[in-house]
């Protein structure tokens, strides 16, 4: 549901029924998102199952993340939006400033790097299923340690920008569900994924899901010179989102009421 949402945000955004939207959200239960062009055969489904993890399909691209101490965030933009571009990567620095700002606040030294990493440990392509095994440019860290991993795609012209801010490392436990690799290459990765991620409460253990939320609210109107207007979601972007429901859901261990 919650990439049902976002979709149909998007699409609300595009056609001019909803103006330009940050939405915030967690998940329950646990969730691995896999990206678009992803395929469900990436993860171990029966496990999932078994320990009651949904997973889904995102409509961004990108690579698998288990959500679960973590805060989503989901930017919905038309080209009518001061802040739109046509260059997908000027979009990434815009949402980046904002998101170090929001950081700053909770007094995290974030930064975005503008350059990608290739890990070095692996061979070509092992890491490709998994988004916190890797970074690309604008992504953001501590040190040399990723915190947020972002997706980005256009739909209908407008863009829907994804991405996951680490509040603890249960993110960690993704290697756990993955499909056709044995418990060796589970712990190396998990090592690999540990010294190369970092995560708000490893800086600060008083960071909570409000607090985040509420600096990102601020970091983002402030970097922007904007005022948000809060709302609901709309009955038709409801309406929409269950119409879109099956197209993102590939395990779902629960019934998803309204």
């Amino acid at each position: 549901m919650n990439m049902a949402l976002d979709m149909a945000m998007t699409q609300a955004v595009a056609e001019n029924r909803s103006p330009a939207t940050l939405r915030l959200y967690g998940w329950r239960p646990w969730a691995i998102s896999l990206g678009y062009h992803q395929s469900e055969t990436d993860v171990d489904l029966e496990r999932c199952r078994a320990q009651g993890v949904d997973v889904v399909l995102r409509p961004t691209g990108g690579r698998a993340i288990l959500h679960a101490d973590e805060v989503t965030y989901a930017v919905a933009m038309p080209p009518s939006s001061p802040f739109f571009s046509n260059d997908i990567q000027s979009v990434y620095e815009v949402i980046s400033r904002c998101l170090v700002a929001s950081l700053e606040l909770l007094g995290i030294p974030a930064e975005f790097d503008r350059a990608g990493k290739t890990p070095k440990d692996f061979a070509r392509g092992e890491l490709s299923t998994l988004c916190y095994a890797s970074s690309v440019q604008y992504e953001i860290g501590i040190g040399s340690r990723k915190l947020v991993g972002s997706a980005q795609r256009r739909i209908q012209g407008s863009v829907l920008q994804h991405g996951s801010i680490l509040l603890g490392d249960a993110h960690l436990a993704v290697t756990d569900y993955l499909a056709a690799k044995n418990n060796a290459w589970r712990e190396r990765v998990k090592r690999y994924m540990s010294n190369n991620t970092i995560s708000l409460n490893q800086q600060s253990p008083k960071v909570t899901y409000a607090a985040l939320v509420g600096a990102l609210e601020t970091g983002f109107q402030r970097t922007l010179g904007i005022q948000f207007v809060h709302d609901q979601i709309s009955d038709a972007e409801w309406q929409h989102a269950r119409q879109l429901l099956k197209k993102f859901s590939i395990l779902a261990n629960v019934s998803h009421g309204d």
